[in-house]
């Protein structure tokens, strides 16, 4: 449904990230929501110096987090990160006393827009190409949905190639082996992907605050992003969501 990239993307990887105090023994995937703004993921991540930790802006196009346009020099793309994490984020911004980038490399920006692309070209020669992972689906970084849906894809045409025997690999083949892939995983991710690239709707808020108190909704939210497919029962639709948190609390 995209005409042009929803987000700025900013990547910084840094040294020196103290730990969140409630959770200091754990690797844990932090996602900071702030409408209007964009988003903060923090998460640990590895480099060529060993174990770092990842902060990651995706800035709404236009808004207070898309300064990063034009920015080369590494120093600066980490002061502008720093900043915006102090003006939005403070919690996160408490840690960052003591980072410094990983190396001169340790930065990233760009934006792009989402798209789904058709499997199969045809190429000049006659034959034909088939599409895997984010060629074909190149989905917004936001849910974290890029390597893992390519992993799955990789896996789910494995298993078609297996099942095929020694029968042509034609087209059809392909086109099915796809549609395949997308109805269990590429589908439910690119939906749920552009749901939250939007603002989100008054149910999905209330849903995001029933998960901080009640561990049963916050471990199916966090479930999702293994398999989004799952959303479909209880994300999308207002009701759904009410039916659903109504049974959590008469459970």
């Amino acid at each position: 449904p995209f005409t042009r990239p929803q987000r700025s993307l900013a990547a910084a990887y840094v040294h020196g990230l103290e730990p969140r105090p409630e959770h200091p023994d754990h690797e844990v995937a932090r996602c900071n929501l702030v409408p209007g703004v964009g988003e903060l993921f923090v998460t640990s991540t590895l480099t060529t110096s060993g174990r770092a930790d990842l902060l990651f802006w995706e800035g709404v196009p236009g808004g207070p987090a898309d300064v990063f346009q034009g920015v080369t020099d590494p120093a600066e793309h980490l002061a502008l990160t720093l900043d915006l994490m102090e003006r939005f984020v403070p919690w996160e911004h408490a840690r960052t006393r003591r980072v410094e980038l990983t190396d001169a490399g340790g930065v990233l920006t760009g934006r792009y827009t989402p798209v789904v692309r058709q499997p199969v070209a045809h190429l000049p020669g006659g034959g034909l190409a088939f599409g895997v992972a984010d060629v074909v689906v190149a989905n917004d970084p936001l849910t974290g949905q890029g390597a893992n849906t390519a992993a799955k894809c990789a896996a789910a045409y494995l298993r078609a190639i297996l099942d095929h025997g020694d029968a042509e690999f034609d087209e059809a083949w392909m086109r099915r082996t796809f549609e395949r892939f997308w109805a269990q995983t590429a589908g439910p991710a690119t939906k749920w992907t552009n749901a939250m690239l939007g603002e989100p709707p008054e149910h999905v808020l209330t849903l995001i605050g029933a998960a901080g108190a009640l561990p049963r909704v916050a471990d199916r939210f966090a479930n999702g992003f293994d398999d989004p497919a799952d959303f479909e029962n209880y994300f999308f639709e207002a009701e759904k969501t009410e039916a659903y948190l109504s049974e959590v609390a008469g459970g």
